[in-house]
């Protein structure tokens, strides 16, 4: 059996990854007049339940000003809420809103439908295997490593 690197697996990975997202992403961000930054904050915002604008400025390696636009502009649209922090009123925190949440389940969906059609690709062998290691994956990563 072939033994294959990690560092070439994940190169793979690196170069299959576009492939998968490219199509939906741009279909799907367009039709929401969506700019990926929006959409980044909006993931961002997604793990988390409740977000100081400090730790999302920070988690998007972007200034604070600059991070109060983009949001604005989100809870202009009606993906965000804000308010104020409730033990500092000097603490503004933000979260998806309802909308927000739709939408990110929509793009879940959309991804979902992409995966489908790359899969069928595969034997159901390999996609058993391949959930195996999708799940000890994502059980790895929720370790926040």
């Amino acid at each position: 059996m072939l033994k294959v690197s990690r560092k070439d697996l994940s190169f793979a990975i690196a170069q299959l990854m576009p492939r998968i997202i490219q199509g939906v992403q741009i279909e799907f961000l367009v039709k929401r007049a969506l700019t990926q930054t929006q959409f980044l904050v909006l993931v961002a915002l997604h793990s988390r339940n409740l977000c100081p604008m400090t730790t999302l400025a920070q988690s998007m390696h972007v200034s604070l000003p600059t991070i109060s636009g983009i949001v604005d502009r989100l809870v202009k649209r009606g993906y965000v809420q804000r308010s104020i922090g409730e033990h500092d009123r000097r603490r503004v925190v933000v979260k998806l809103s309802k909308q927000g949440q739709l939408m990110i389940t929509q793009f879940q969906g959309a991804v979902t439908q992409r995966w489908e059609a790359v899969l069928k690709a595969l034997e159901q062998d390999d996609i058993n295997d391949f959930h195996r290691i999708v799940i000890k994956l994502m059980d790895h990563l929720k370790d926040g490593k």
